[in-house]
């Protein structure tokens, strides 16, 4: 899949869940491990088929910034002390502001990719 599809897919979906992406919860943006919890309740309980494929690709975007940061006990102990402080009236938006952040980090590295791609096509390798 295409990262400007996944994107725009993100972008979409976020109405799905109970809040605009307009309207993101007020102070901080959701911790990496809040929204590694979120992600994963969302993808196993969203309404519709493409709120739960975006909770699950925003799962593993939160998996692959969490791997190698935390120790395996340090991250159970976040996810054990955070996931007692969701509120289910509040976890759209903060759902929201999660797929936000990967689709914005998708953004740049298409970006990045774009700006990095070499102007010629690359030399052939020579004949063995």
């Amino acid at each position: 899949m295409k990262i400007s599809k996944l994107a725009l897919g993100l972008l979409l979906a976020a109405s799905a869940f109970p809040a605009s992406a307009a309207n993101p919860p007020a102070g901080n943006p959701p911790s990496d491990v809040r929204c590694l919890l979120l992600s994963n309740a969302f993808a196993k309980s969203a309404n519709n088929e493409q709120a739960k494929q975006v909770a699950a690709q925003t799962l593993i975007f939160y998996v692959g910034r969490l791997d190698g940061r935390m120790a395996p006990a340090a991250l159970e102990a976040a996810m054990r002390s955070q996931a007692s402080t969701i509120d289910p009236k509040t976890a759209g938006p903060e759902m929201t502001a999660c797929a936000g952040r990967l689709a914005r980090a998708q953004q740049t590295l298409t970006t990045l990719g774009r700006a990095a791609a070499p102007a010629a096509s690359p030399p052939k390798a020579a004949p063995r």
